[in-house]
């Protein structure tokens, strides 16, 4: 009998989209996953997504994935924790990677709309995708967080294939991540299905999707300031969280100069004194220098103008990151 897991909070919940380093042969590096999820929670994250859009994970095979998952719960991390994204090309894939973390007991899974045939999917489409993955999963016990993000997969998540998902699983569908970009339609979907666990995607959103209702984040910019969010999810009022935005922009502004995933990688390359963080997979390619340089100088400065207890890397008021993370054995 399985041990129930332990559950994330209810509020407030701080989740990381996390980067996956590669090896050499650009398959993931436990060693450092394991390092970088353990600097993550103890900056006050919640949990983690493994191998969602800031994780590169749809361009991992299914075998890679899954050694990940393993690889990062034999660090000791709770599966209670993570949340695995399962999306793939192939629906078999899917159902593959979702008996897999489900067999590990993890807290839910996370699943966008396929990214293929973008141009003539329909609403009835997408829930034909979706309800043939459920049903293909055929499990009492799978939890799904349906992920909207049309900008990567060129499929929108609208609030009527959500409702059908919702009536026609009742307890599958756990939660939305939104990370459309439009507060509009996030705070819309908070009042429309309370009963879900909204997250938004859109860090710069949180003051008032937290304020509207909404569970957390599931974000890519807590790889590179958790200290930060954490903060911001601490403050004590909407006020004082929004106080927080101008340095989370600042900083934001900076990686978002080139290609996200790569910057964030730069960063952490930089600040655990790691260079295989730098590796991305193809299609995408690293942050060329001097950009690369420019980059990690601006960022560096912004940390420093930072609170110390802010600051994730460097100078904190305790000490505990006077120097680069290194490596864990």
């Amino acid at each position: 009998m399985k041990t129930p897991a332990p559950a994330l909070p209810e509020t407030d919940c701080l989740m990381v989209a996390a980067a996956t380093p590669l090896t050499q042969d650009l398959r993931p590096d436990i060693g450092l996953l394991g390092a970088h999820v353990a600097m993550l929670l103890a900056a006050g994250c919640d949990g983690v997504a493994l191998f969602g859009t800031t994780g590169e994970g749809a361009e991992f095979a299914v075998e890679d994935r899954m050694r990940g998952l393993d690889g990062l719960l034999a660090t000791g991390m709770a599966p209670g924790k993570i949340v695995v994204s399962v999306g793939a090309l192939a629906i078999p894939d899917i159902a593959r990677l979702a008996q897999h973390a489900l067999d590990r007991n993890v807290d839910s899974l996370l699943l966008m709309p396929p990214c293929v045939y973008r141009g003539g999917i329909t609403e009835e489409g997408t829930f034909r995708f979706y309800a043939t993955v459920i049903d293909r999963i055929a499990r009492a016990d799978l939890r799904l967080c349906l992920y909207h993000f049309p900008d990567i997969c060129g499929v929108p998540l609208t609030a009527r294939v959500i409702r059908r998902l919702d009536e026609a699983y009742p307890g599958i569908i756990t939660g939305v991540k939104d990370s459309g970009g439009d507060l509009d339609f996030t705070e819309a979907l908070i009042r429309r299905f309370s009963h879900l666990s909204i997250y938004t995607g859109t860090e710069i959103h949180l003051p008032q999707a937290l304020a509207a209702g909404a569970r957390g984040t599931i974000c890519g910019l807590g790889n590179a300031m958790p200290r930060l969010m954490r903060a911001m999810f601490d403050a004590p009022t909407a006020f004082d969280r929004r106080n927080l935005l101008p340095a989370l922009i600042s900083g934001d502004f900076i990686l978002s100069r080139k290609p996200f995933v790569a910057s964030v990688k730069a960063v952490l390359a930089e600040m655990n004194a790691e260079p295989g963080w730098n590796r991305v997979l193809p299609p995408m390619s690293d942050v060329a220098r001097p950009e690369r340089d420019w980059m990690l100088r601006d960022f560096r400065r912004w940390e420093a103008g930072l609170e110390p207890a802010w600051r994730s890397f460097t100078g904190q008021a305790d000490g505990s990151a006077d120097t680069p993370v290194r490596r864990r054995a």
